[in-house]
């Protein structure tokens, strides 16, 4: 079974928030597709997580409709397609300025969709000002929910009542593993996925850019079923980008968070580029199983070197199994399925509490914590609360005073031991007397 992450869009005119809302419901988390000049400068998609609850946060460009903005009606076009891929929307206001006509266009946009939406009346950020909300009831589009977007008021309230309601994560019927194959535009994503199918099912050229939706395949190997996910091209940011490729991006993202295990194909005739470290960082940080396939080998590839350019620009690429394929030629690709079985075993493993106190007790044995301040730190307990990915949660006496630097051997140790290879492993340490 896999999970579809649903979209949650900012829709408003100009200069009322939309970016900080953004952030603050992504967390600061970096944009997937960061900040473009002109018309797409406010284009942002981000994931995001409530009590629980993973969502995809887009930001839109500022409304004015009839303007004389000549990038007006690419920015209602980019709000259309924006709205049409929502599960909930938040059209959001200023509540210094009362009613603005443009308020009322986008309230009337976002009402022909059918879709939920939410009225979030921004700049709320002292109690004197609450009394500015009841203005916006005239807006007709329900209860009007007070935030300060800067300062995070009120943020949480309507995260509640989103998510609250947001439909159950699309459960899909799939008894297997399923698989996201990403990368940059033209690295042999489509020519990989149709290795592994045996046909030409997705279109092949060298044109970057041929596969602008997720198309899933699937196949078996011994008896294990595959879901396979070609994505549409993740690229850098541009100075230009298609209303359709931006949208083909987030549709990619979504297709991500279905998945189990993500493969990410860079080129091999080109060294790591800043792009392909923020979409592994970016699956990382997803809790998704993560394979590294270094494609085109065949243009000739100095591996030794290859690795240590990757693990140099990406320090978590040490714990990542890293492989190389020449899709044209097929060499290399066999390897890919048992890989991302292994993976997704590694990934929803569930461990035994007596096998991982075995293992805490042996790793503080090794090199001992430090006593800062003349306190010593004693390790208790270590329990496993979540798979898919792992989380582990260890009792000690005084979490406030475990060194990073003592946290990262603890981690890199348990994972050393663990053989989590490619999988995201989470270790949270809470307080205990004794």
């Amino acid at each position: 079974m896999s999970l579809n992450l649903p979209v949650v869009a900012i829709v408003g005119r100009v200069n009322v928030g939309k970016s900080s809302l953004f952030n603050r419901l992504t967390g600061g988390r970096a944009a997937i597709v960061d900040d473009m000049a002109g018309v797409t400068r406010d284009r942002k998609i981000g994931t995001g997580e409530w009590t629980g609850t993973s969502f995809i946060a887009v930001d839109t460009g500022g409304l004015a409709p009839g303007s004389d903005d000549p990038f007006q009606e690419s920015i209602e076009k980019q709000v259309r397609l924006a709205v049409q891929e929502a599960a909930a929307i938040i059209v959001l206001v200023d509540g210094t300025e009362g009613i603005h006509p443009f308020d009322q266009a986008a309230v009337e946009m976002v009402r022909k969709s059918g879709i939920p939406a939410y009225l979030a009346v921004n700049k709320i950020d002292s109690a004197d000002r609450i009394d500015l909300i009841h203005e916006f009831n005239a807006l007709g589009l329900g209860t009007p929910w007070p935030v300060s977007a800067s300062h995070g008021l009120g943020v949480g309230d309507l995260l509640d009542e989103i998510t609250g309601h947001l439909p159950s994560v699309e459960a899909v019927d799939f008894d297997g593993v399923s698989v996201a194959v990403i990368g940059r535009p033209n690295v042999g994503k489509s020519s990989i996925t149709n290795r592994l199918l045996g046909d030409e099912r997705n279109i092949v050229t060298p044109v970057a850019g041929t596969t602008r939706d997720s198309i899933d395949s699937f196949v078996q190997w011994q008896g294990i079923n595959f879901r396979l996910i070609d994505t549409a091209g993740l690229r850098r940011r541009t100075k230009k980008m298609e209303d359709v490729e931006f949208y083909s991006t987030l549709r990619s993202w979504k297709s991500v968070g279905s998945a189990d295990v993500v493969v990410l194909v860079l080129d091999g005739t080109e060294y790591p580029a800043t792009q392909d470290i923020r979409l592994a960082q970016r699956a990382w940080d997803m809790g998704k199983g993560l394979l590294i396939c270094v494609n085109k080998t065949d243009m000739g590839v100095d591996r030794p070197l290859w690795i240590r350019s990757v693990k140099q620009r990406f320090p978590l690429a040490r714990w990542i199994p890293i492989f190389f394929t020449s899709a044209t030629k097929g060499q290399g690709v066999g390897k890919l399925l048992p890989m991302v079985q292994a993976v997704s075993l590694r990934r929803k493993a569930e461990l035994t509490t007596s096998k991982l106190n075995r293992l805490m007790r042996s790793i503080v044995n090794e090199v001992q914590p430090p006593a800062p301040r003349g306190k010593m730190l004693r390790f208790f307990y270590i329990t496993q609360v979540k798979t898919a990915p792992p989380v582990m949660v260890v009792f000690v006496s005084r979490p406030d005073l475990i060194p990073d630097n003592y946290k990262s051997y603890f981690e890199n140790r348990l994972r050393e031991e663990l053989n989590m290879n490619g999988v995201p492993l989470k270790v949270i340490y809470r307080k205990r007397e004794h």
